[in-house]
């Protein structure tokens, strides 16, 4: 009797983990899903193992950096954390360090975050329109190069992307569809932890304000539900609130100048310098990685060939019906998507000093579906003239899908292949450098947060500004630096190229104090120095 009980309560435990992961598939597209997601994990897991011991770069480093300090790795490394930035990133970093999973884990959670992308885009789209559509859709994310690529790179991008885009899915059941009043709710707070990994994701409520407003007007105001929302959002963002406004004063004026250069504030940004149309015409390059494309929108390769023709398809009807967009359902998801699409396009350009594909995660799954409007066309003629089956149908044009996007997978793995052993000698110099010196002693660096992260050493660059929003030193300051404070080592290398002041200083510094200036570790590819550590001696 007790043994048949047991045996009830595991097979009650097994059916419940069962609907927990799987309870939502349906039909034969869910099906089909899972296959890709596996897919899609597996082809990112391949990434993680090629790149598991990469070199950190400057950006990731730039939060890693800090997620060490925090992690207590040396309690006398200086606060190179830059306070305009949100804090979510570092943060998990850090107790990934605290709890000894250390980089690896890191980068292995970004594995299944960039694979999330692909879970939540298939439902956010099977909500909008339908399965089929959002099916295909997580096939062009699956392959594309720029979600594989970055799956590498311990970055803030895929996290934001993820929070970002499970947000929207909330969003979307809650409020636009109205299955119930907590996904509302879960969409304040989701979104407050996009926003505290990537703060340029606050950005995004205006085309979420812009949907929201082509569907109640002014009645959104008395909608308790988004107040509810929005106050979960201010709650969660508080800590980042409260540590902005004591490094730069008020958040929003500060960051609205900085980034915008909207009214007046302590410090501007660099806005981009490139036109902003440069996202568009990079859109080729976006979609698969077509070289050729990388600056025209003449280069039609396939890919950028169904969109273009897509986005006529897709579009057509929001264009010609635009003045019934208060009334009409259809007309205001494809305004939203038109919106969401143009407005990260416009304000990258305007906000960003440089063009980056990267930045263009949040709009991929939105341009796939676009992608995807000619291949559901081909699918359903096929079904209606040729009397396929439908199952086959789908099966047929996913393979030819897939084949078109082979090249883009093809890229992301040359990409990760040619820049696999990028920085290493970065790397190898600050774990040295960790190894041959002392939790007080300070370095100077071209390569200030790699520098800092792999050596656990407070490290300076040649202007001695380690923080953005700190006064950058002339050269003098830094002899006087050198002089008063005393660094251990100064590396240089081919890497990080100097600002033009210092450029030709730090090159010959070593040769004019070639007494108290010694190389004690050089690093190169080939017969050609890439880095050298310097030690100074001191009388």
């Amino acid at each position: 009797m007790e043994e048949k009980e047991n045996n009830d309560l595991i097979g009650k435990r097994k059916n419940t983990l069962k609907n927990f992961f799987f309870g939502w598939v349906e039909d034969n597209y869910d099906k089909a899903f899972l296959g890709i997601l596996l897919v899609a994990l597996i082809l990112r897991f391949l990434v993680f193992l090629k790149t598991m011991d990469q070199a950190i770069w400057w950006d990731a480093a730039d939060y890693l950096a800090t997620a060490k300090r925090w992690a207590g790795a040396n309690p006398h490394l200086i606060d190179m954390w830059y306070y305009r930035r949100g804090f979510l990133w570092p943060l998990f970093g850090s107790l990934f360090l605290r709890f000894g999973l250390g980089e690896v884990g890191i980068r292995f959670a970004v594995v299944l975050l960039s694979t999330g992308i692909v879970a939540v885009s298939y439902l956010l789209v099977s909500k909008m329109f339908d399965k089929k559509l959002a099916l295909f859709t997580s096939i062009g994310i699956t392959f594309s190069w720029i979600y594989l690529f970055f799956s590498g790179r311990p970055l803030t991008n895929l996290p934001a992307t993820f929070f970002l885009l499970t947000s929207l899915f909330f969003f979307w059941k809650g409020y636009v569809l109205k299955e119930g009043n907590k996904f509302i709710y879960l969409f304040g707070a989701f979104y407050a932890l996009a926003c505290l990994t990537r703060m340029q994701y606050v950005t995004f409520a205006i085309p979420l304000m812009a949907l929201v407003f082509t569907k109640e007007k002014f009645r959104a105001l008395v909608n308790k539900h988004l107040w509810i929302a929005i106050g979960i959002f201010l709650i969660i963002f508080t800590p980042q609130f409260v540590m902005h406004y004591q490094h730069f004063g008020n958040p929003i004026t500060d960051l609205t100048y900085y980034y915008l250069g909207v009214g007046s504030g302590g410090e501007a940004g660099g806005a981009g310098t490139a036109p902003l149309y440069v996202y568009f015409t990079n859109l080729p390059y976006i979609l698969d990685g077509n070289n050729a494309g990388y600056s025209s929108l003449l280069t039609l390769s396939p890919i950028y060939l169904l969109f273009v023709i897509g986005f006529f398809m897709f579009f057509f009807e929001m264009f010609l019906g635009l003045d019934k967009i208060f009334k009409n359902k259809e007309i205001q998801k494809k305004f939203f998507i038109f919106f969401w699409i143009g407005f990260t396009f416009l304000l990258l350009a305007y906000i960003a000093p440089h063009l980056e594909q990267r930045y263009m995660m949040q709009t991929l799954p939105f341009l796939f579906v676009i992608v995807a409007q000619p291949l559901i066309f081909f699918e359903e003629f096929l079904v209606r003239n040729f009397k396929i089956k439908k199952i086959l149908s789908v099966v047929l044009i996913s393979t030819i899908f897939i084949l078109l996007l082979y090249p883009s997978f093809v890229f992301a793995n040359n990409l990760v292949e040619l820049k696999k052993t990028s920085y290493i000698e970065v790397k190898q110099s600050g774990e040295w450098i960790k190894e041959n010196s002392d939790p007080t002693d300070i370095i100077i660096s071209s390569s200030l947060p790699q520098t800092t992260y792999y050596s656990e050493r407070s490290t300076y660059p040649f202007n001695l500004a380690y923080r953005r929003d700190i006064e950058k030193k002339n050269i003098t300051e830094t002899g006087e630096f050198i002089q008063t404070e005393k660094p251990k080592y100064m590396v240089i290398s081919v890497y990080e190229q100097q600002i033009p002041d210092f450029e030709y200083w730090a090159y010959t510094y070593p040769q004019k104090n070639n007494h108290t200036v010694i190389p004690v570790k050089v690093y190169a590819q080939g017969e050609q120095p890439t880095l050298i550590v310097y030690e100074f001696k001191y009388d």
